[in-house]
Parts: structure tokens; sequence; C-alpha cells
């Protein structure tokens, strides 16, 4: 039932209706969670939207607005980096209108009570610049995961038929998915000298050690520490209900030899700058 609304609200139509309903938001904190698909955005936007002064929307921002373009709508499911040109947007002073109706859009499902608001969409990562200037205090947070587990990851979970990509018939090719990944480092390191608030943990820390990691996230935004069972109970992420934990081991057996080569060809610089060596193959 979720999914059906979801598709309802996501009409351009639907969404002109919902605009008198909105209002000006004003929280306490934009926080913005970016980082490539399949590299624990979902989960650690849902730990955040449960700490008792962080709310959140129920789906990606992107879908409850319509000035938000998604890759989705250009036939590039988890593949923002195919389509970068057309969903990047300026944070030059004439768009500050767009700003303006996201907003609106999204007071009416933003929780009243909550006085800080994290917002995952991961097409965000291709446009830093502008919630950089429009929403203010704004805040990121970068997580980053192993590439070569988030590069099966994309090419595992893409539904390329839903969205009639160009690659509907047989499914994106391993190394355009590293290419994803490299990609969303590459925009954030290129926007990191201009955002004062950025913070970067790993997918790993954040399940190896979740206590520490989230203590680093709410000493970064100033907010007292997320109570212990909130991240201790089972989450669910897709088709998968679990207590956290690091789920990149079968992403990377399910690796071949060729895929691994493809992969690195793609990013082996970025790879190496994070310290993911080559996973081990019999």
């Amino acid at each position: 039932m979720q999914a059906v609304r979801d598709r309802v609200i996501m009409h351009p139509a639907v969404l002109r209706l919902m605009l008198p309903f909105g209002h000006c938001l004003n929280p306490d904190r934009w926080i913005f969670v970016i980082g490539s698909y399949n590299a624990g955005t979902t989960l650690l936007a849902g730990i955040l939207r449960n700490h008792p002064l962080i709310g959140g929307l129920h789906t990606e921002g992107s879908f409850l607005t319509d000035v938000l373009p998604y890759p989705e709508r250009y036939g590039w499911p988890r593949m923002w980096s195919q389509c970068f040109d057309d969903i990047r947007i300026s944070a030059q002073p004439e768009e500050q209108w767009r700003a303006e109706r996201i907003k609106k859009h999204w007071s009416i499902w933003f929780p009243k009570d909550k006085p800080n608001l994290v917002e995952k969409s991961v097409a965000n990562a291709a446009r830093i610049p502008f919630l950089n200037t429009f929403f203010r205090p704004a805040y990121f947070l970068y997580i980053v995961r192993n590439g070569y587990a988030v590069a099966k990851g994309i090419q595992r979970k893409a539904n390329v038929r839903r969205w009639n990509s160009p690659y509907k018939d047989k499914g994106y090719p391993i190394e355009m998915c590293a290419g994803q990944w490299k990609a969303t480092d590459d925009v954030v390191e290129a926007c990191k000298s201009r955002i004062a608030n950025l913070l970067t943990i790993t997918y790993e820390d954040l399940t190896h050690d979740c206590a520490r990691t989230l203590a680093r996230i709410t000493g970064f935004l100033g907010l007292p520490e997320i109570p212990r069972e909130v991240w201790q109970k089972k989450w669910s992420i897709h088709e998968s209900r679990s207590p956290i934990r690091n789920m990149n081991p079968p992403a990377l057996g399910a690796l071949t030899t060729y895929e691994i080569e493809a992969i690195e060809r793609q990013a082996a610089q970025t790879l190496r700058k994070y310290g993911y060596d080559r996973p081990d193959k019999p």
C-alpha cells in the first residue's frame, strides 16, 4: 500500500494540487545523508530519523516534489552519473524559487514536533552546492562503502525494466556500476572545500562500531547521542530485516575475477584511497 501511495504522490498533477497545503519549512538543521546507491544511506537515515530531535520524510525527497529531477525519470535507476546534466541544479540566485517550492512540498510530510530534518535522496550528491546555498544551515553526512560491494549491489538492485532503461534487456555492466560509485566520490571531493559542515564516515565503521560512529555523527551535529535501544533493534533494509551488521561478504563473494578486474579498471584509485583491498577469490 505504501508503494501505491508513493506512486500516486509522485504524479506531477498531485504534487501541484498538494502545494497550497505546504508552509515555509525552517528546521534548526538540514541534515543531508549523501553517498552512493547501496552504500548504507537508507540505514543511516533510518537511524537518524529515530533520534528524538530529528524527523524525516517517509521516502526520498526527490519523489515528494516536482522540481527535484530524479534519474529514474530519464531511464537511469541507481545511475545518476549517466544523466548528471539533467539532475544537477546550480547554486545561482535564480534557483531560490526552486528551493522554496521544495520546502513547501516537504513540509507536508515532515513531522511537526521535530526541530531537525534529515533527507536522503541519493541523487543529492550531484547537487550539493544548491543544497548548501539554499538550505541553511546544511549538514552533510557522507557515507562511503566498499566499492566492490557497492558495484555488485547496484547491478543486482537496479530495476532497469521498470524504468525502461537503455540496459533493460541485459542489466548494467559491472564497470558502469563501479563508475557510479566513483562519480559519487568525485563530486563530493570537488565540493569539500566549499562546504562548512561535512562529515565522512564509512559503512564498515557504522556496522563494526555503531556506538562510536553514531557518537561522531551526533557530535558533528551538536545533538545528544542516539539512545542505544534505537540502533540495537532490527532494521528493515530493502528485502532484509536484521540487526545492524556488515553485509559486504555476500556481495564480495558473488563477484567473479572478471568483475573484480572490471571494477578496478574504473575505480582503482578511489578504492585505494579508502583502503579497500581486492576481494580474495579461491
